[in-house]
């Protein structure tokens, strides 16, 4: 006899402006069988740690440690509740809030496994595999970027806060040779819906305009490296990164594909190098 599953995924989202997160875990519920399970990865997590690696360790291991009491509260409060009953508890308990840890939105399945086994198997598949591969492909980016500019250019490019009259904020990829500095921000248009994709977009215009306004950078010597795919799943998505698109060609800053590697490495070497002095180590 096969039960119905319902499950959602735990995520652990530090920063709400990127959108980025990590899976660290999974709660599931049987409304025939009465009962509610969960699943948390370890205190210390060293995929976490790698992915955020700007980010306070001790955060979410006392995010971890606090989400793991509230979920035992609420598997004993949920004893004795059955059907509709614990299916509502748990769309209430399950519904978008604010903070560090977030549920995904509740699915289901069929099985005639035992909920200690389904809770494995789920566990092994979002949380083994730690990451949302579309929230996180900016950081693969950066990280794939940052190596091969390390064979091109002298100056290391890394991340690096920048001052902007009254505000400061980091940039991923930043190098100076004294005289100028460049950066460049890898921006990766994968979204799924067209508001988080133009929030995405704006957060980072933005942030480059009070760069330039502040003088802090010249147009010339700032990059946006756009990912996006080859086509967009609908005419909305496409509307609304052409809308960005003309948006940051319009501050006058280099905007280049992530994959157009001739003019990536052109904007990265600066004027000061000495090329008979540097050779290149492909």
């Amino acid at each position: 006899m096969k039960n119905l599953v319902r499950y959602s995924v735990i995520r652990f989202m530090p920063f709400t402006e990127t959108q980025e997160f990590a899976n660290v875990g999974i709660v599931i519920h049987a409304p025939q069988a009465g009962r509610v399970l969960f699943k948390l990865a370890n205190k210390r997590f060293g995929r976490v740690s790698q992915f955020f690696d700007d980010l306070d360790g001790q955060l979410y291991s006392n995010a971890i440690e606090m989400f793991n009491f509230e979920l035992q509260r609420i598997q004993d409060f949920a004893q004795g509740m059955r059907a509709k009953e614990l299916a509502g508890f748990m769309d209430e308990v399950t519904r978008q809030r604010e903070g560090f840890l977030i549920f995904s939105e509740t699915a289901a399945l069929l099985t005639s496994d035992s909920l200690e086994i389904v809770l494995d198997k789920l566990f092994g598949q979002y949380v083994g595999r730690s990451f949302n591969t579309k929230e996180h492909r900016e950081t693969l980016l950066i990280k794939n970027l940052k190596k091969h500019l390390d064979t091109v250019t002298r100056y290391k490019f890394t991340k690096s806060k920048l001052d902007a009259e009254y505000v400061s904020f980091e940039l991923p990829l930043v190098a100076s040779d004294h005289l100028i500095t460049k950066a460049i921000k890898p921006l990766s248009f994968y979204q799924d819906k067209s508001l988080t994709l133009i929030d995405h977009g704006e957060f980072w215009i933005s942030r480059v305009k009070h760069l330039l306004n502040a003088k802090t950078l010249d147009a010339d010597n700032f990059l946006f490296a756009i990912d996006r795919p080859a086509s967009f799943e609908d005419e909305n998505l496409e509307a609304a990164f052409q809308s960005l698109s003309d948006e940051m060609h319009s501050l006058g800053v280099n905007v280049y594909n992530v994959d157009d590697l001739k003019n990536i490495e052109t904007f990265a070497r600066f004027a000061s190098e000495d090329a008979d002095n540097f050779q290149l180590t492909h």
